[in-house]
């Protein structure tokens, strides 16, 4: 998608990015999510996190789930935070101010992380395996840095299942068409988060879906649904996929914003989340 446009679609990439406030505002905006904190509440209750473990998130970003869940790790606990954004990690920095438990947040690398082996309680990794060229290498990497018995937490996004209504059944198909492929990025990981974990030779024993609606959007007020990109952003990723023609996405976005308007905008994206046990 189109990089100069704030509210594209993209967190490879957060400090080099000119829209960083943008992107890190959105990254909060989309914790807000119903299903991103159906599937928050569902892990804790599954995790069952107790005072004195280790836990590690793997792409913390601002540091949000993490830091609420390290109020059940108690004073002798211990939160990581790991993520690719140094601006990431400072927010989460200032927001672990409070926290009872040790915290430490650095920068790395998911796929090589710089933690021993067997070093941790629980790893959670949430909306980042969507980002990565070679998730299955990130999984293996979580298996390596958890203890015996350890357990994984991933949530992330199927792109396959956006659907958009806008009272135009064109342009349904064609966002459908142009997600059901992975292109740039293994934006459909999400569905595939049991393969991935028992790959790693993890014991999957949960698993859970939740799904984001959006109805009520006013473009003359957000640039975007909340927490979402924006549709010139989307209309670019049409083009790319050979569903929309260059000279079309005025008209795609501007039927978008139209229906919108006139409340006739519907849209909506699936979230799947898995909790395993390393053997």
């Amino acid at each position: 998608m189109n990089s100069s446009d704030p509210y594209s679609l993209g967190y490879k990439n957060v400090d080099d990015n000119l829209n960083t406030s943008v992107l890190i505002a959105n990254m909060d905006a989309t914790s807000r999510w119903e299903a991103t904190q159906q599937l928050r509440t569902w892990e804790r209750d599954k995790l069952g996190l107790t005072e004195g473990e280790r836990l590690l998130d793997v792409g913390c970003g601002p540091g949000d789930a993490a830091l609420s869940l390290a109020t059940l790790l108690g004073p002798t606990g211990e939160l990581v935070g790991v993520d690719a954004s140094a601006a990431m990690l400072k927010l989460a920095r200032q927001r672990s101010a409070a926290t009872a438990c040790a915290v430490r947040f650095s920068v790395g690398d998911a796929r090589s992380l710089n933690e021993a082996d067997g070093s941790f309680d629980v790893v959670r990794s949430e909306r980042t395996l969507q980002w990565l060229p070679d998730p299955e290498r990130a999984v293996s990497e979580f298996a390596r840095v958890l203890r015996s018995r350890g357990r994984l937490s991933l949530i992330d996004t199927d792109w396959s299942t956006l659907y958009l209504d806008v009272a135009h059944p064109e342009i349904t198909v064609m966002v459908r068409r142009a997600l059901e492929t992975e292109r740039n990025r293994p934006s459909n990981i999400g569905r595939r988060l049991t393969h991935l974990a028992e790959a790693a030779g993890f014991e999957v024993v949960a698993t859970a879906t939740a799904t984001q609606n959006w109805t009520d959007w006013n473009p003359d007020e957000t640039p975007s649904p909340n927490g979402c990109f924006s549709m010139q952003s989307l209309a670019d990723d049409l083009v790319d996929a050979g569903e929309l023609a260059s000279n079309a996405k005025n008209w795609f976005v501007d039927t978008v914003l139209k229906a919108a308007r006139c409340k006739r905008f519907e849209m909506s994206l699936t979230m799947h989340g898995l909790i395993a046990v390393r053997p």
